[in-house]
């Protein structure tokens, strides 16, 4: 398994390869319809160009996991967090998590990560409140929320 930086993908992995992975993750975890996601059809527009990034886990050269910073200066948001189910407890999320955090201390100002979960996603919020996520009531930030969505926060020192 291997973590590789969008910017490092070489038109390996395309927009709409990454798009159909996480709409089937989304599809398999909350029953949600495949739809166009802006975010994911334009990854450099998105995250990269302000200052984000988008990471990809590959295994046997498939994606089998995915996950972006939206960088707002000092705060920055968690996003598209998905891991196949047959890779789940294996370590990805966390090697993937620890590329995001050690991304967001070398190479940005943020100071504080959001994200919103979705109530039902159990196994979520333990791997969040196992990295030090506090869930909150409120969002201290404007972002894309649903209805049935928890809110996390976490300082980062």
């Amino acid at each position: 398994m291997e973590i590789i930086e969008y910017k490092n993908l070489n038109n390996k992995y395309t927009n709409n390869q990454i798009l159909e992975f996480i709409n089937t993750c989304m599809y398999e975890f909350l029953n949600r319809p495949f739809k166009e996601l802006k975010d994911i059809i334009d990854i450099e527009g998105h995250y990269i160009n302000s200052g984000g990034n988008f990471w990809i886990a590959i295994d046997n050269k498939k994606i089998i996991g995915t996950i972006a910073l939206e960088n707002r200066g000092d705060k920055g948001i968690l996003k598209r967090l998905y891991i196949k189910n047959e890779y789940q407890h294996q370590g990805i999320g966390t090697k993937l998590y620890n590329t995001f955090e050690e991304y967001i201390k070398e190479k940005t100002n943020i100071k504080t990560i959001y994200l919103a979960c979705g109530k039902v996603l159990e196994n979520a919020h333990k791997f969040y409140i196992k990295n030090a996520f506090k869930k909150i009531d409120n969002l201290e930030i404007e972002m894309y929320t649903v209805e049935g969505d928890d809110f996390f926060k976490k300082e980062i020192k």
